[in-house]
């Protein structure tokens, strides 16, 4: 098994060694709310003409919201678990609100308007956009892992 930090496994998002349910949670769930996002923008506003993830306070956003920032907390969870180390769970939690959370709420939109305007260019970027930031999460869980916590030890 290699490394969890080696670039294939950075690039591939450590997909080789997700063996169970919950590592596929903990990779989809934390921007579960990004994924409602790209569907409302692509399918569910042009096509359903209903808001299904509006940019203003609903029980679907809230809904939404709460899916994703339960991702967070999973790993959190599962990587103070892993390291015995709360400060290293903190950091991976801060990396995924930055990431899956801040960022996308701050700039998805301005991101899926480059793509065009036909719905599947704009899935596409914004799966494309999920999948940098997830790379982004990695990258820098694995240089605090390499890094920090190897300082500590």
């Amino acid at each position: 098994m290699k490394t969890h930090c080696s670039i294939a496994n950075i690039f591939t998002l450590n997909l080789a060694n997700i063996s169970d349910f919950t590592g596929v949670m903990e990779l989809i769930l934390p921007f579960f709310n990004e994924f409602a996002n790209l569907f409302n923008i692509v399918f569910f506003l042009p096509v359903l003409k209903f808001d299904l993830y509006p940019h203003h306070d609903t029980k679907f956003k809230l809904f939404f919201d709460v899916i994703a920032l339960s991702g967070v907390c999973l790993n959190v969870a599962k990587k103070t678990q892993k390291t015995g180390s709360y400060t290293s769970g903190l950091f991976k939690g801060l990396m995924y609100l930055i990431f899956a959370f801040a960022i996308p709420n701050l700039y998805m939109g301005d991101v899926l308007s480059r793509f065009g305007k036909h719905p599947y260019m704009k899935l596409a970027g914004g799966f494309f956009a999920i999948y940098f930031l997830e790379i982004c999460i990695h990258t820098f869980i694995c240089m605090y892992d390499k890094y920090i916590e190897k300082e500590k030890h």
